[in-house]
């Protein structure tokens, strides 16, 4: 979070292509996160912006199928860009809550945050959550229900707990159920 605040400093937009190059090639798990984190707040609500996020969700999750370490953005991804002012308040309001999960999150049923089979489950679920954000975008509450299962992977697979990417399956599966429910 630092090191992404930092890119918010002297300027007015951040680029994805910048904030994927800050994260490094930390694996996929570190960029979900922000993209995630960035669809449940507010900025994700901006026109455009979810669709931006969904295609980068949809980049991330084929990534990982193909099994690629790190992350290539598509060079229309890389150069779109979101305001610097709302990355860094974005980034000031999660702050209390990354350091509760740092307290909370331990690496437990591990067999269910690495394995090939599940991270190609979630990496379908990414490819099919992002691509139907490129028009369910335009929806106000699309893009934030959309991000929390996938931020909850992302906090899943980063800290290797198993338990948290299961709560991610049920949350996913209770989105769906609601939302054919509501059609």
């Amino acid at each position: 979070m630092d090191r992404l605040d930092g890119l918010t400093r002297d300027c007015e937009r951040v680029r994805f292509g910048d904030i994927v190059s800050t994260i490094g090639a930390q694996g996929h798990a570190p960029l979900l996160l922000v993209a995630a984190v960035l669809m449940i707040l507010p900025i994700g609500m901006v026109p455009g912006v979810g669709g931006a996020l969904g295609l980068l969700v949809a980049v991330i999750g084929a990534q990982m199928l193909r099994g690629h370490r790190g992350i290539w953005l598509p060079d229309f991804i890389a150069r779109r860009s979101l305001p610097a002012d709302r990355l860094s308040s974005g980034i000031g309001w999660i702050r209390p809550a990354m350091a509760w999960l740092r307290r909370h999150l331990h690496i437990r049923m591990e067999y269910i945050s690495s394995s090939r089979a599940s991270l190609s489950i979630i990496a379908l679920v990414l490819i099919a959550a992002g691509i139907s954000l490129i028009v369910l975008g335009a929806v106000p509450l699309a893009v934030p229900l959309t991000g929390l299962p996938i931020a909850v992977f992302a906090f899943g697979i980063l800290a290797r707990d198993g338990a948290v990417v299961m709560a991610g399956y049920v949350m996913l599966v209770a989105l769906v159920v609601a939302g054919i429910w509501v059609l």
